[in-house]
């Protein structure tokens, strides 16, 4: 599966200097339905000409080793339209994830945020595993898998990159979409943690992963 790794980079800023970490392998794992535990990431997923290309059957998902706290993550994703790998039998669904606390076992899904990534309701929340939140004034309850829609959409065509932007800073989280804000939450019960990109059957690639720390 792997025809040219690469490494995937993490930008670290703050208030003094611009300090740039490229994470290499080491700082990912797999993890799969079919593995049960943690693998090599090119042993679950694509690492090819500057991108993450997720496809096939193993639905699972790549996680950080590292945890943060008060950040902000960019990165795009498109769904992968080549007729090597494209499905146009199921619905476009995947995610990011992030606060996934560093406790949290390995499953699908594990406990934390995830920024939607599904036809027609990219940049709905799913809070898991009990995760709750404010959204609008409202208390969203606990539960395995709560959704809250997401204010506006602006999702590209298939094919063509969109951009995310996601900001969690001292229990607010806002999610944007190609530069709009589509999501915002606060109050959220999980703070910091790991960040993962999903995998639910559906091909698609990522690229310009980039993570900027937020000082007071």
């Amino acid at each position: 599966m792997l025809k040219k790794i690469i490494f995937v980079g993490l930008i670290f800023l703050n208030s003094c200097a611009v300090q740039k970490k490229t994470l290499s392998m080491n700082d990912w794992y797999g993890y799969t339905k079919n593995s049960n535990e943690r693998i090599a990431p090119s042993k679950a997923y694509d690492f090819t000409d500057g991108m993450i290309r997720m496809h096939g059957e193993n639905n699972g998902y790549l996680m950080t080793n590292g945890s943060y706290k008060n950040f902000e993550l960019s990165l795009e994703f498109r769904w992968n339209i080549e007729k090597e790998f494209y499905r146009g039998d199921v619905k476009k669904n995947s995610g990011v994830m992030y606060n996934i606390p560093l406790d949290s076992p390995d499953h699908i899904w594990p406990k934390g945020i995830q920024f939607q990534i599904k036809e027609n309701t990219t940049g709905d929340f799913i809070f898991l595993d009990n995760v709750t939140a404010k959204v609008n004034g409202k208390l969203i309850e606990a539960g395995a898998s709560v959704v809250s829609p997401k204010f506006s959409s602006n999702e590209s065509p298939y094919g063509e990159w969109n951009t995310i932007l996601i900001r969690s800073f001292n229990g607010k989280c806002t999610q944007y979409l190609n530069g709009k804000l589509v999501n915002e939450c606060v109050e959220v019960s999980s703070k910091e943690g790991k960040i993962s990109l999903n995998y639910e059957g559906s091909p698609i690639d990522f690229r310009n992963i980039q993570l900027k720390k937020i000082h007071n």
